[in-house]
């Protein structure tokens, strides 16, 4: 069971706009996923005020991860980041410890307020052996604790999102802070759409709460109390009429989508005075997605997940930190549903539901008990070089797999200014698609994706202010899930045998490699910035088909360049210019009418993504100017993205039945917003 991607991409259009935020702090996110806490900003850190004020970005943080390197939000039906080569869907987002059901929203805009955000980490290879349950990257975000003597209450308003955040001291050792937002845009979005082939049903719309109670039982324990939770919804109908109904009569009646998730959580945190710490949580996370697309698919899915994890650390001697954890989830699945469609995947790019040969209705509940345990040593060979080998250990009763993966980080500092750094381990996944390993919608005896990463780079800290480095990477990746191709593959099989065929295979292998180059400014002589250029190739094979091509997220190049002038201290002026390699297409070569159906024509397409768009670019300026007042303060910042008003292609669409009539498809136009912050 894969979402008919037509569906789910109309479904996004509409949502595709910026979000905004904000905060102000000096806490730091280091750039080699290390994360610094409480100290000056050095030149080889991001502060998370710099990211927060990355322009086009709209003060926020986690989507400002963009102009790190090697991140791409382009393209696919998800507002999840591509790193390095892998796909969205094999990260792993992480909110204080604590798993969570997704990190962004439609829109690309994370669900974190701003207000209580204290660091993130993004890992995009090679992470630690704690990290488990990911072959692409980690994203680790961390809130803050409430203050204990800082009360306060925030409004935050733009034309894209509203929120409320209040902050409250309970005695001298508890406090708390609250926080709800939502979108805007769906009150007037329709006002930008002159289609008359659909209307939205549901306007793209998201929802997002958060909340955090902590006990402080001494400066070194404290006990926390955790709630957070998110909800986009989307809808749409096509005209019968339409040139989606005709090349596709399956989406007749329309689309809605809705996806929601809650978590509560308990976190014990506590420090000893040789260095050591012990980090618990308990968690409850529920999801629940609900898709549907004409008469075809009604699919009602809910997922509870109970996490139990423990991370330790401890001092045992001047050169040996010894790092160990243990973690334990059970999934539970209900769904209920039916499925009328092809099996789809990244393989294929031909998935009209009119081509589903069966409809497939199941009403069923599956539990999976998952143990992952991880050791690692963090050893001081010598006071210039530190080497971390590790291993982790997992396990599942659902797959009946077992894990034996080793870890290793090193760094040489060969010189004052000079670092030598490499890494390589091997990781695990299974996928969140449920619907692909299980009986009914698709193979019960598929087996967890696999991965191995290897990172070598070297850095340089030129002087006090200017930092760079160099980094090259490959990741090998194997069995990857492949949908079961069309029929016109089996010539020799009958339709009843060609539907004895499991519908999903592990017959998948990719791999990616890269080159990428970091320099970072920090804050001197009133300015800084950084520039990323990032080189890479991404390639996958369908082992099946024999089918070798460059995967979807294969951009080769991706070039970010921030920069921001404090005019004063109340004045801050920054720009952003990005440009990136245009995003691969599989090319449309013909059009057959169904023999069955006169009304209906069968596109063809060429070689699977062996077209590649122009490229893309776009300068985003912004400007931002603080207001103190007696007993309040007030941030105004006004932004303009695509300053230029370049017309980036995103795709290609193709009207009427025959897909005769060829139309480029291009991003937003040069566009102002701004938004304004109140802190009482």
């Amino acid at each position: 069971m894969s979402f008919n991607k037509t569906a789910i991409l109309t479904l996004s259009l509409a949502a595709s706009l910026p979000s905004l935020a904000q905060e102000n702090t000096d806490e730091v996110v280091e750039l080699d996923a290390i994360k610094v806490q409480h100290k000056e900003e050095s030149a080889t850190e991001v502060t998370l005020d710099k990211l927060l004020k990355v322009p086009g970005a709209g003060n926020d943080p986690l989507q400002a991860i963009a102009s790190l390197p090697g991140v791409t939000f382009a393209g696919g039906d998800t507002a999840a980041p591509a790193v390095r080569g892998s796909s969205p869907a094999d990260n792993r987002y992480l909110i204080d410890f604590m798993p969570v059901g997704y990190i962004f929203h439609l829109d690309s805009s994370s669900i974190l307020n701003d207000n209580s955000l204290k660091d993130f980490m993004l890992d995009s290879a090679a992470f630690a052996a704690q990290y488990h349950d990911a072959t692409g990257a980690v994203i680790a975000a961390n809130t803050r604790d409430p203050y204990l003597d800082q009360p306060q209450t925030v409004i935050d308003l733009s034309l894209l999102k509203a929120s409320f955040f209040v902050e409250r001291q309970v005695n001298e050792k508890q406090a708390f802070y609250l926080s709800a937002r939502q979108s805007l845009f769906q009150y007037y979005i329709e006002n930008f759409l002159d289609d008359e082939e659909f209307k939205l049903t549901t306007v793209p719309e998201y929802y997002d709460y958060q909340g955090k109670y902590q006990y402080t039982i001494s400066d070194q324990e404290s006990i926390s109390f955790n709630i957070i939770g998110a909800k986009d919804k989307a809808g749409i109908l096509f005209d019968e009429d339409s040139d989606e109904v005709k090349q596709d009569p399956g989406l007749s009646g329309g689309a809605e989508f809705s996806s929601y998730f809650d978590s509560q959580g308990i976190v014990w945190e506590k420090y000893d005075n040789e260095g050591g710490s012990r980090v618990s949580s308990f968690s409850r996370l529920s999801q629940v997605f609900d898709f549907s697309v004409g008469s075809n698919i009604d699919l009602d899915i809910v997922t509870t997940d109970y996490s139990l994890r423990n991370q330790w650390s401890s001092i045992i001697s001047p050169q040996h930190e010894l790092l160990w954890g243990f973690d334990y989830t059970l999934k539970n699945i209900a769904f209920d549903g039916v499925f009328k469609g092809p099996p789809c995947d990244e393989f294929r790019v031909d998935c009209r539901l009119v081509d589903g040969t069966e409809t497939i209705t199941a009403k069923d509940s599956l539990s999976i008990n998952n143990y992952d345990v991880n050791l690692a040593d963090n050893w001081a060979v010598t006071h210039f070089w530190t080497l971390t080998p590790g291993v982790a250990i997992a396990h599942d009763d659902y797959t009946q797999q077992t894990f034996i993966e080793p870890k290793i980080q090193s760094r040489y500092e060969f010189s004052d200014d000079w670092a030598f750094t490499s890494a390589y381990g091997d990781y695990h996944k299974l996928p969140d698609d449920f619907g692909s390993y299980t009986k009914e919608f698709g193979n019960r005896d598929l087996k967890q994706t696999e991965a191995s990463h290897y990172e070598i780079g070297i850095e340089n800290q030129f002087d006090e202010s200017w930092f760079w480095k160099i980094e090259t990477y490959y990741k090998a990746m194997n069995e990857l899930i492949v949908s079961r191709p069309s029929y016109d593959n089996y010539p020799t099989l009958t339709p009843e045998q060609y539907e004895e065929l499991p519908r999903y295979t592990n017959d998948g292998d990719g791999s990616a490699w890269g080159l990428e180059f970091f320099a970072n400014k920090t804050l001197s002589d009133k300015w800084y910035g950084w520039l990323s250029v990032a080189y890479s190739e991404t390639k996958r094979k369908n082992n099946l088909t024999g089918e070798n091509f460059k995967y979807e997220y294969d951009q080769p190049w991706i070039i970010n360049l921030v920069s921001s002038y404090q005019i004063n201290p109340i004045w801050q002026l920054g720009l952003k210019w990005r440009y990136q390699s245009g995003q691969l297409v599989t090319p449309l070569i013909a059009a057959n009418q169904n023999s069955e159906n006169p009304e209906l024509y069968d596109p063809v397409y060429g070689e699977l993504n062996s077209e590649r768009l122009p490229a893309s670019h776009s300068l985003d300026v912004r400007a931002d100017r603080t207001f103190h007042y007696a007993s309040w303060d007030m941030d105004l910042y006004v932004e303009i993205l695509n300053v230029y008003n370049h017309r980036n292609v995103t795709g290609y669409s193709y009207s009427e039945a025959d897909y005769s009539v060829k139309e480029k498809e291009v991003g937003l136009p040069m566009m102002p917003s701004f938004g304004i912050k109140a802190k009482f």
